[in-house]
């Protein structure tokens, strides 16, 4: 059985702080309003030579409709799969109606529950938490997650209750983003590729706002999958979740190693799906292009669809595209082989040799142009770095080599060393052989 620590309590009691503190990591989205976190966020706390996975579940509300009820049973799944509850509130606020009622449902889930009392360095009060001590949990912390208070017991406590851990802790997994502008079915497609109903789905834009990591595995190889709040378009009325929910989806796209980028097939392809891939080419990220609802198409629809495709294509430099339908799982397989494909040759080291004898080649069957009467020489070619991967041409007059030629070159290395999906950048440089392979 997979060990699992659920955080769970009303809104804006810092269960998204701690579970930052606990996983070492800014995952979940902080700030001062209410139900930020619907979503469960997982993450991983090691400690005593254990891997134990942790959930940041989404704020029970005190009023419950049909999205809030969406939230309730996420965080009753978690607690369901948990091993054991941190039960948090509020020291700050002291014990209300809500607390109690949730304390109540713990009871009679019969899990193994720590009662973790945050922002205890934000009252002075003793009574107001003396109040806590009667909800009866015999497992009970003071801790203040901002200050780091009462941490390292806190993670103490969970060890003794979980005696081995679920994994090693191994190379960090890939990361894979999945991004696109609201209501294009970025959640669903992560229900789909998970086989599990994980993510809170609707026909609301922005059910998402912050972006919410998720592990798991295809055919061998291990992916740390980012499901990001939609990008919108600029407004003067953005309000300030929106603001923090577009920061952190650039903040994931920075630090990701591969994009899936969702496009409605309902909506085509728009200005703002132009202006996300001008986000992610910025970044000189990995992408894949998926898209989405092709179930809602009739077969006119989709072949007009695909001559949309190939004109948007002509900026993409080589991209995998995909139609899929995440509801109906047409097609998701193809999308999961593309992903370990870009994997698979995300960050190899090519010889100076190698990519000599591809540039000799291109130069073979396409001649650069001439200049002044005289033919501009490219004679070397070297990989810069294998993070972002930049090849350098050396030559000469190398400065005068037309922006056509320099697409030519980059196509022609795309093709040769099967980069499909991965940016490549060229460097042009007036120098003699600066290599020895």
């Amino acid at each position: 059985m997979k060990e699992t620590v659920a955080l769970v309590g009303r809104t804006n009691v810092g269960k998204s702080l701690l579970f930052n503190k606990l996983t070492k990591a800014r995952k979940s989205l902080v700030i001062d309003y209410h139900g930020v976190t619907r979503d469960i966020n997982s993450g991983c706390l090691f400690t005593d030579g254990k891997t134990i996975y942790v959930e940041d579940t989404g704020g029970i509300p005190e009023k419950t409709d049909d999205f809030t009820s969406a939230i309730i049973s996420k965080v009753t799944s978690s607690i369901d799969s948990s091993s054991v509850v941190l039960f948090i509130v509020s020291a700050s606020e002291g014990l209300t109606n809500q607390d109690y009622k949730i304390s109540q449902m713990l009871r009679k889930l019969n899990k193994k529950v720590v009662l973790v009392i945050n922002k205890s360095d934000l009252t002075k009060k003793s009574q107001s938490i003396e109040d806590f001590y009667k909800l009866g949990f015999k497992n009970t912390l003071l801790v203040s997650a901002k200050n780091n208070n009462g941490i390292p017991d806190l993670i103490k406590k969970i060890s003794e209750f979980i005696k081995e851990g679920n994994v090693k802790q191994s190379k960090s997994p890939l990361r894979v983003s999945i991004v696109g502008k609201p209501n294009a079915g970025k959640s669903t497609l992560i229900n789909t590729m998970l086989n599990e109903d994980r993510m809170i789905t609707s026909e609301i834009a922005g059910t998402t706002i912050d972006s919410i990591e998720l592990p798991f595995s295809f055919k061998g190889s291990d992916y740390l999958l980012y499901d990001t709040a939609g990008l919108t378009r600029k407004s003067k009325t953005i309000s300030t979740i929106q603001k923090f929910s577009i920061s952190a989806t650039l903040e994931t796209i920075k630090n990701t190693d591969i994009c899936l980028f969702i496009i409605s097939a309902e909506d085509g392809i728009t200005k703002q799906d132009k202006l996300i891939l001008n986000i992610i080419k910025k970044y000189n990220k990995p992408f894949i292009v998926a898209v989405n609802k092709i179930d809602k198409q009739s077969k006119h629809e989709i072949m007009d669809l695909k001559k949309e495709i190939k004109y948007f294509s002509n900026i993409t430099d080589k991209a995998y595209f995909i139609l899929i339908s995440a509801i109906e799982n047409k097609n998701i397989k193809k999308l999961l082989y593309s992903i370990k494909n870009i994997a698979s040759s995300l960050y190899k080291h090519f010889k100076a040799s190698k990519l000599t004898e591809i540039l000799e080649s291109a130069l073979n069957n396409h001649p650069p142009p001439m200049i002044n009467n005289k033919r501009i020489r490219l004679k070397f070619a070297q990989q810069i770095n294998s993070d972002s991967l930049s090849i350098n041409i050396f030559g000469t007059k190398t400065d005068k080599l037309p922006a056509s030629y320099e697409k030519y070159l980059m196509s022609y290395f795309i093709d040769k060393l099967k980069l499909k999906g991965i940016p490549l950048r060229i460097k042009l440089s007036k120098q003699k052989n600066p290599f020895n392979d």
